[in-house]
């Protein structure tokens, strides 16, 4: 388990870009941490961005990491999130301090991690991850990303404008192909980033799969609040790392909070097992075909022949189905955050 202590960097109106300045006291995890078993490989220790700020109040303080797939940090008591009004994950005391004790030694798996039940970062939906029993939701490949989606949701936003393509790297995503997801190109010029260059660095949303280079970013988010207009700040420098934490415009800002609603992360009703059983007819481990032959399947796929869509995640997850709450579906597609009917 990784504890951290972050600057406060409370996302109001009333602080200044200066005041949100903050950095993890301790950022590297300590020998024998496991901060993503998934790719336990010998590789460099995970460190992704979203350690940075708890993932419900995007705020800092002291945090703890889940060591699961998703990457992320929470505030975990009600004290922790006092200044931030943030949700929590909830623990009491005896509970923390007991997570405290174990230090390195203990690990922390968030709800989502612990039953294998991941949100889609398109729409918001949850849906299985586990890769041996009918996985539904998929992860990004990138080493520090985190992200899961269901195959039809990051196939229609990979290519908006061809129906076959976007079919065809659906049926080859819910067969085990390896992807990149939307958050790593910038959203206007389809550019990755570039770290050394600051204009070229990335303005991150923290409710949707939507990115943009410094120079890239619109006018309507702004790292100020324009009284006048009535615009409110969208944008925050220096809170993570040589990044932009941005709220696009999909998403309303709530004036006392100065975030959107934090109700944006599910996690899985652990009293309803029979909700969390996987759907018939996900593909299984032994039916995946190796990366090659999806490599040329989607290569070889035709946009004036429109495959027949497969029997796919998206097809299967409903909202009836889900555990998230129905205020995640406005008509006519189920999602948080719009991006399956742009």
């Amino acid at each position: 388990m990784a504890v951290i202590k972050v600057r406060m960097s409370k996302l109001r109106k009333a602080k200044s870009v200066e005041d949100s300045r903050h950095k993890s006291a301790s950022r590297e995890p300590k020998e024998g941490q496991s901060s993503n078993p998934k790719r336990a490989n010998g590789e460099a220790p995970v460190e992704p961005q979203q350690r940075e700020v708890c993932a419900f109040c995007d705020d800092g303080g002291e945090l703890i990491c889940c060591d699961g797939g998703c990457l992320r940090s929470f505030h975990p008591t009600k004290e922790h999130g006092e200044r931030s009004m943030c949700t929590t994950l909830g623990l009491n005391e005896a509970k923390w301090q007991k997570h405290k004790a174990l230090g390195e030694k203990g690990l922390y798996f968030c709800e989502n991690c612990k039953h294998k039940q991941h949100q889609c970062f398109a729409c918001g939906l949850l849906g299985s991850s586990n890769l041996t029993a009918g996985p539904e939701v998929f992860q990004c490949k990138e080493q520090k990303c985190g992200h899961f989606y269901h195959p039809g949701c990051v196939a229609k936003i990979l290519y908006p404008d061809n129906k076959a393509k976007a079919t065809c790297f659906e049926q080859c995503v819910a067969g085990g192909l390896e992807f990149s997801c939307p958050v790593h190109k910038c959203k206007r010029c389809k550019e990755a980033e570039n770290k050394h260059d600051k204009e070229m660095q990335f303005a991150v949303c923290r409710r949707c799969p939507t990115v943009y280079h410094r120079k890239c970013l619109p006018r309507d988010i702004s790292l100020i609040e324009d009284e006048e207009e009535a615009t409110p700040q969208r944008a925050w420098d220096g809170i993570l790392p040589d990044q932009i934490l941005i709220y696009c415009g999909k998403h309303e800002i709530q004036e006392e909070l100065g975030t959107p609603k934090r109700d944006h992360i599910v996690f899985p009703d652990v009293r309803n097992p029979g909700a969390a059983e996987r759907h018939r007819g996900a593909p299984q481990r032994h039916d995946i075909p190796d990366e090659d032959e999806l490599l040329d399947r989607l290569a070889s796929c035709n946009p004036s022949q429109s495959p027949q869509p497969a029997e796919t995640d998206r097809s299967r997850v409903k909202p009836i189905d889900s555990f998230a709450p129905k205020h995640l579906f406005p008509r006519p597609h189920p999602g948080s955050c719009g991006w399956l009917d742009d």
